[in-house]
């Protein structure tokens, strides 16, 4: 037996019962109203109880005769009920298909919210390896300032020198993964700069000739710079570590970029970076951390000018970006997985690009706060996918599955109907057929009593 004929067979029954109790409580009512000196006693006795009790009796009746109305006029009604088993299996169709729509959307966006989230976390971690490889750098330079201040303006004569300071930042090179070199410059006044060049041997050069016309590493010659012109005061190197050792004898002053670094780190007291530049020699995009080295201990309130005039010299430690975030991206195993740019976002309206290219063929990014210690430049890290993301094949199966299988149950559904309106067609002919055959059993019994 089919679904649908327990449920044909159940709403029979329930229709029987509700006319069997009907009729049981039409028979209760006539009965009471055809014994008016009972119904007057009745209703005396029970008052206003009673008739409620009757209108009660007279509603249930009522409601009885409709639904009795109503399903032989529209229930019974084979049109009206396969319209309504047609309406029934569009809206059935059209629920699932709602409804796979959505289970699609649901898994992609949940597909799409993990993507994300792991671009995230990959970003992230780089961006803290990152950050926390400058942080040991920074340090390791800012005790290197401390070291040229004891040792150097501490001691009389001096216990460092190029060889010394050389040695020592090769040996010591693991201390500072991110940086290239680093360098210390001294500060030399306008009426020391005679004496200063007559002891060092040398002339204190300019760099803005080099930063203007950058050359190649084989072309590059020390010896070919201008001398710097006069000015108040002069900062030129006078140790560097070998891999940087063409700065020496270069006055940091007369960088443009350089120069507002120095002038900031003496007034601060705190390392300093400048923005993204072309360094000296290798002509590759790097930046430079500056920490001003005292002659004196200075309290932590130190005012600007007191600082001014206990600067003694400036150390600064070189950072190629470009070869050191390839270094560190190299170190993890999904390097191959996502695009990564670092920018110096210090104008916003501006960003300058320090590592990594614009290209990507997927729009979703990620990006990632870098924090090197200056409050005054801003630094971020961009990633992004380098291959677009995949089909949503779990999603598209999932919700192609659901509508099949709703558009399968619609059938059965539809199947169904039809083989029950067949069968009824079929008692229907059966029982028109009776009918007759009856009629022609008393037609002819009829003549035969008239024969006889």
């Amino acid at each position: 037996m089919s679904l649908f004929h327990v449920i044909g067979f159940g709403l029979k029954v329930g229709y029987q019962l509700l006319m069997s109790c009907c009729w049981f409580l039409s028979l209760i009512s006539l009965n009471l109203l055809s014994k008016g000196e009972v119904m007057t006693t009745r209703t005396n006795w029970l008052g206003d109880a009673g008739r409620i009790w009757i209108k009660l009796w007279d509603l249930i009746l009522e409601s009885g005769y409709k639904f009795h109305h109503y399903y032989s006029q529209y229930i019974g009604s084979r049109k009206v009920r396969t319209n309504w088993w047609r309406k029934l299996l569009v809206a059935w169709i059209g629920f699932w298909i709602v409804a796979s729509v959505w289970v699609f959307w649901y898994m992609n966006s949940q597909a799409y919210e993990k993507r994300k989230e792991a671009l995230a976390s990959m970003c992230d971690e780089r961006a803290r390896m990152l950050q926390d490889q400058f942080n040991v750098s920074m340090n390791h330079i800012q005790s290197m300032s401390v070291l040229i201040s004891t040792f150097h303006h501490g001691k009389n004569p001096s216990a460092i020198d190029q060889n010394t300071f050389a040695r020592y930042t090769e040996r010591t090179a693991f201390e500072r993964p991110l940086t290239s070199g680093v360098a210390y410059a001294v500060r030399v006044l306008h009426s020391e700069r005679k004496q200063f060049e007559t002891e060092q041997g040398w002339t204190i050069k300019q760099m803005d000739d080099i930063e203007q016309t950058p050359v190649h590493e084989d072309e590059y010659d020390p010896a070919d710079l201008e001398p710097s012109p006069v000015q108040e005061e002069y900062a030129p190197v006078i140790f560097a570590q070998d891999t940087i050792a063409h700065v020496i004898s270069v006055d940091l002053l007369s960088g443009k970029e350089d120069r507002e670094n120095v002038l900031r780190a003496r007034e601060l007291g705190k390392g300093v970076l400048t923005a993204p530049f072309p360094l000296l020699k290798t002509n590759r995009l790097g930046v430079i951390l500056t920490f001003a080295v005292y002659k004196r201990d200075l309290p932590p309130n130190g005012t600007p000018v007191e600082r001014i005039q206990a600067t003694a010299g400036y150390l600064g430690g070189v950072f190629d970006i470009e070869s050191l975030v390839e270094k560190l991206l190299q170190q993890l195993a999904s390097k191959r997985t996502i695009l990564v740019n670092v920018y110096d976002t210090t104008n916003i309206t501006h960003p300058i690009s320090m590592y990594g290219s614009n290209m990507s063929t997927d729009g979703l990014h990620h990006i990632s706060a870098l924090n090197f210690g200056d409050p005054f430049r801003k630094h971020e890290m961009h990633c992004r996918f380098k291959q677009k993301p995949p089909w949503p094949w779990v999603a598209i199966t999932t919700s192609i599955g659901i509508l099949v299988i709703a558009l399968l149950m619609g059938q059965i559904f539809h199947a169904t109907m039809n083989r029950i309106a067949k069968v009824e067609d079929d008692y229907h002919q059966m029982m028109e057929l009776k009918k007759r055959a009856e009629a022609a059993d008393v037609a002819k019994s009829q003549v035969l009593a008239l024969i006889t």
